[in-house]
Parts: structure tokens; sequence; C-alpha cells
């Protein structure tokens, strides 16, 4: 009977996710009119995510649907598919992770369930894998990169994706490989081609809001739009607050980035602080002056920090950091 029940599960996962069909020639010549951007070669490498309780965002964003827009590698894939994401958007700084998703697409394609996604990455099967990247992108012309890169990085790889792999919390799976009905949906999205990679700046001047363009051409409002700790290393320019402003919003919209600071309450199994932003308060924020993430934070900080882990703020937290 459970097996029974889990195939319904997963069958019901698919078929719920009816958006995720092919796009068509029109939709798809929308979306490859969106560029990368030329960036410096970063100094460090993230081809991974080191947050492991992004089931603290479940709650803001679960079944919201619309566009999802974000940085990093595979966590993206959890929080798209708890969305409910009808397009994944990836903007990325590091040309590695833009690589990385190609070759997790390659094998989630040929994948049907976590546990064959998973037995790519162990030794046995090097060379199966190898061949299978290699026929699938034979038009990449990073292909050899690729391959190389999996090659020389398969058992971390494999440490790690099987650690995503084990997350739960309360008895629940929490990630895109621990629960069967997330990996369906992030498989659906790969099939349909609707997980779009770009490596790019989210402070310059072009693909971010070329996402947004895009976006709205495709009348899909941008959901969800993950920062992860990325805003540490960079402060609000005008550039950004008008790539936040191009990307089409609603009143569901929200943001979500990860914190640590010297008062933060951080959860069970994890050294970040979880922060969900709606959107629009992201923007008045910016438009008042904000110019760094610690502002944000100090005012989260001033409203009171959810024991929990996770924090949500929005246009009743007092604005007060942006003060002189």
């Amino acid at each position: 009977m459970k097996t029974i029940l889990a195939q319904l599960a997963l069958a019901l996962s698919v078929a719920s996710i009816a958006h995720a069909q092919p796009l068509t020639a029109a939709e798809r010549a929308i979306v490859d009119a969106v560029p990368s951007e030329v960036v410096p070669e970063p100094d460090e490498h993230y081809p991974g995510s080191n947050e492991w309780r992004h089931d603290l965002f479940f709650d803001a964003i679960r079944d919201v649907g619309g566009a999802f827009v974000g940085v990093g590698t595979d966590q993206c894939y959890t929080l798209a598919a708890v969305q409910g994401a009808s397009l994944l958007w990836i903007v990325d700084y590091d040309p590695l992770v833009a690589r990385v998703h190609r070759m997790y697409g390659a094998l989630v394609r040929a994948s049907p369930t976590p546990d064959v996604f998973l037995a790519r990455f162990t030794d046995a099967a090097a060379d199966d894998t190898r061949t299978l990247l290699e026929g699938a992108l034979a038009s990449d012309p990073e292909r050899v990169e690729i391959v190389r890169t999996l090659r020389r990085n398969r058992a971390r790889f494999e440490g790690y994706l099987r650690h995503v792999a084990s997350l739960r919390r309360d008895g629940r799976a929490t990630s895109w490989l621990s629960d069967p009905a997330l990996y369906a949906r992030v498989r659906a999205l790969f099939e349909s081609d609707r997980v779009i990679v770009r490596t790019g700046d989210v402070t310059a001047r072009t693909t971010l809001r070329a996402v947004g363009a895009a976006s709205e051409r495709l009348g899909t409002p941008v959901r969800v739009l993950y920062l992860s700790n990325a805003e540490a290393f960079f402060g609000y320019t005008r550039d950004l607050a008008a790539n936040v402003e191009a990307l089409p919003t609603d009143a569901r919209s929200v943001v979500l980035r990860t914190f640590r600071h010297p008062r933060a309450v951080y959860p069970a199994g994890d050294t970040w602080h979880y922060l969900v932003q709606t959107t629009s308060d992201f923007e008045a924020r910016l438009a008042l002056g904000y110019r760094r993430v610690r502002q944000i934070v100090r005012d989260a900080i001033t409203q009171g920090l959810d024991a929990r882990g996770v924090t949500s703020i929005d246009e009743r937290t007092p604005r007060r950091a942006h003060r002189p």
C-alpha cells in the first residue's frame, strides 16, 4: 500500500506541473535572448551549498507558482520545486556554477529517480556517466570542461549530493534529493527546458534586467528571488535597485536570504539565520538609501529574530537602519 501511495504522490506531483510543458518556439526565443555577462574569474568557487535548513523557507513559498530567480547550485532546485515554479532562472557570478547546472541537467534528464541520479556519481558508474555526459552535451562548447570537472571532483560531488539526499527534519524529507516528489518537479522543469542558467552579476546592468524583461514578456511573475548569503559580498547600488525593480513581481513575491551575525539565532543543523522579506519592502528600503544587507539585518534584529532560525520582515518592520 505504501508503494502504491508513493507512486500516486509522484504521479500527482508531476501532473500538477501542467506549466512544465516545453516552451513554444516564441517562448524559447524570448528565453534564449537573455545574455550572460562577462565577469572576472572569482577568487573562490561554490559548486555546492553550505546551507542545510532551506525547509525554513518552505512555508513562505509553498506552491506560490511563478518564476524563481536565484544564485547558487542545487539548493535552487529544492526551493523552486517547493514553490511550484514554472521557470527556474539561475544568475550566478561564478562560471563554474553554470557548468555544474548543465552537468546536473544532463544527468537529471537521464535519471528517473533520486537513487538513479546519485548512482551516477559512484566510482563504479564513472565510465558510463562520462559517456552519458559526452553524448548529452555534444553541442555544448564547454563539454570537455564539464566532463573534466566531474572527473576531478567525482567523490566530492558524490559526498555532497548524498548529504543533500539525507536531509530530513521532524521525519520529513526536506530536499530535492530526499523527497521523490520534489525531484519529480525538478526533473519536469529540466525536461521541459525551463531551467535557464546564465553567468552574471546581479549588481550589473544586463543579465538580471534581461531576466526581468523576459519573465514579463512570458507573463510569469517572479515570486521568489533567492540571494543566499551573496549580499555579504556586494553593496546596494542604483543598478541593483534597478535590477530588482525590473523583475515583474506582485503581492506574493518574496526575497530569500541567509546571514550570520553575533546576535543571530541559528536553527538546529545550521549556522545561518534565514530571512524572508517581501519584495516590495526590499524595493522600498533600497529606495530609502539602504546600502548594505547589514542594514536590513539590523532592522530584523530590532524587530526581533524568531527563535526557530527563520524571520520574516515586511512593510510593518520599522525602517530605522537607513538613518545616519
